[in-house]
């Protein structure tokens, strides 16, 4: 189930089950929906719509900061896949866009939980994030681990395989949960400055727009790992601005 609430003060600010605020709100494997809930500047009452997409998990539903009636969501099941919806009507009416998700290059392999050469396989979108500056342009952080990027509204997406070639990409593991990037901010400050979060492999940053990344992990601890201060390897569930 997604939950995305909507303000004119906060557009699009949306929260999670647990009633904590985050940057976007998703809370996949619940096949529950969607629901989008609309208040005025006030915010002392809400509005509930949907749910959207019934029976299916939704992994994410996320607004554009530029066109409030733009939104984005990654819906998936066992039995159709992953799907990228796109609304530009607030929520009202929805429409498929391109779920091709490819590699660039030879993929190549991570690290299976026991420790073995796995492929690198798509296998859904946990989390989008739309552009701070142009509705048409969203990043999509996918399970497995890669960061992909669309400038035209959801209609095609490219990867921005610079992280995923970074040099220790051989060495990236799952989590329980999979080896997913699930976070990915945008530095209000610098467009080219993005930080991702990956499970189980760590924070990353880029300077240059996607195209180079650098390892954020150093003061982290993970006992759980064999080197607990490794460069990378740390089960990171989310990072914030």
């Amino acid at each position: 189930m997604a939950l995305l609430r909507k303000s004119p003060d906060v557009c699009h600010s949306p929260v999670r089950r647990g009633g904590e605020d985050e940057p976007c709100a998703r809370t996949g494997r619940n096949p529950e929906g969607a629901f989008i809930l609309t208040s005025d500047g006030a915010r002392t009452s809400w509005e509930v719509e949907g749910p959207h997409f019934p029976g299916w998990e939704m992994y994410h539903i996320k607004g554009s900061p530029v066109d409030p009636d733009r939104l984005y969501a990654s819906q998936s099941s066992g039995w159709f896949g992953q799907v990228i919806q796109r609304s530009d009507d607030g929520g009202k009416t929805w429409n498929a866009v391109d779920n091709s998700f490819a590699y660039d290059g030879v993929p190549g392999t991570h690290m299976w939980y026991d420790g073995t050469p796995h492929p690198w396989v798509f296998k859904r979108v946990w989390h989008l994030e739309p552009s701070l500056t142009d509705r048409d342009t969203v990043y999509a952080g996918v399970e497995d681990a890669a960061l992909f990027k669309s400038t035209d509204g959801g209609a095609s997406w490219s990867e921005l395989s610079g992280l995923r070639g970074h040099g220790s990409g051989a060495q990236w593991q799952p989590g329980a949960g999979g080896m997913c990037l699930h976070t990915i901010v945008l530095d209000p400050t610098n467009e080219n400055r993005i930080y991702i979060a990956i499970s189980a492999a760590g924070a990353f940053r880029t300077e240059d727009g996607g195209v180079t990344w650098t390892p954020i992990n150093k003061g982290l601890r993970s006992g759980q790992i064999p080197d607990e201060d490794a460069e990378v390897g740390h089960c990171v569930h989310r990072i914030a601005m």
